[in-house]
């Protein structure tokens, strides 16, 4: 109750910290990657078809290892975006493909990954409010012996910021997440419910972050930030926290230092706990 009463305070604070720091309303550049025209669409990285509010779309990249994937996309209102990814890895593509190698059928394994995430921004006068709440369902399964797990995670932020100038403001966010849930394919022991109870405990996380983003365009910006944790610093959660390729690159290396305490490396902005992104859009 201590810890929750903390976060609270420090949320109040963020906000009235915000406000009195407000210069002016309105200008805001909304956290959205904006649907494309109607029609096909081709990026870097993605080709997709839009239907106006609809999108789907594919990055064939991933398929080169192995990774087939599909996103689906919908824009109720400028402002809010659903969005439907989903990942099937075949950890022996490579392997098989390009090396020619044949895998023993009863070890042969997938990795099913399902993210659904809504974003939404909402203007409350000098704020801006950026809710995001994220499900994320993997599941590894072996087809030759008929064994699976399944893991439910549920992840989510709250951020507000204010505009300092037109193309520059300032933030606050609570980032938070736990295990749901986990199924598996074997009878559970007697006394799984205890077990998943104190795994779901051990997962809850807590962070939060401040920082500014400067827009050099109404599409892109350069966020600097820093990240505390608040609360779970030994929950393996910790281990996936963030949203952006930044954070994907510091939860690898913090995966690396926590496999191998004594080869820890600083690499500023990177593995430390002050970052820069350029990834300021979902």
């Amino acid at each position: 109750m201590k810890k929750l009463r903390t976060i609270l305070a420090l949320s109040f604070l963020i906000i009235a910290f915000s406000i009195s720091l407000a210069v002016q309303s309105g200008d805001f550049v909304v956290s959205i990657v904006p649907p494309h025209k109607e029609g096909l669409f081709v990026e870097f990285t993605s080709i997709g078809y839009s239907f106006g509010n609809w999108e789907i779309s594919t990055q064939p990249l991933f398929d080169i290892v192995g990774a087939f994937n599909l996103k689906i996309r919908y824009f109720p209102s400028e402002s809010t975006v659903f969005n439907l990814e989903t990942f099937l890895w075949d950890p022996f593509f490579i392997n098989k493909a390009y090396l020619g190698e044949a895998v023993d059928p009863s070890f042969q394994t997938y990795i099913l990954l399902n993210m659904a995430h809504i974003h939404n921004n909402t203007i409350l006068g000098p704020i801006i409010v950026r809710p995001y709440l994220q499900s994320a369902l993997a599941t590894i399964f072996l087809p030759g012996q008929s064994e699976y797990v399944s893991v439910l995670v549920a992840r989510g932020f709250l951020s507000n910021g204010i505009l300092l100038s037109k193309d520059f403001e300032v933030f606050g966010l609570l980032e938070g997440g736990m295990l749901i849930n986990v199924w598996q394919s074997q009878a559970p022991p007697e006394d799984w419910q205890s077990v998943l109870e104190e795994a779901r405990r051990q997962s809850q996380y807590v962070m939060a972050r401040f920082g500014g983003i400067w827009y050099y365009d109404r599409y892109s910006g350069i966020e600097i930030g820093y990240r505390i944790t608040l609360h779970g610093h030994e929950s393996p959660l910790r281990l996936i926290q963030g949203y952006t390729f930044t954070d994907w690159i510091y939860n690898y290396f913090n995966i690396v230092f926590y496999a191998n305490p004594d080869q820890r490396i600083s690499i500023p902005f990177i593995t430390t706990d002050y970052y820069l992104s350029f990834s300021t859009k979902f």
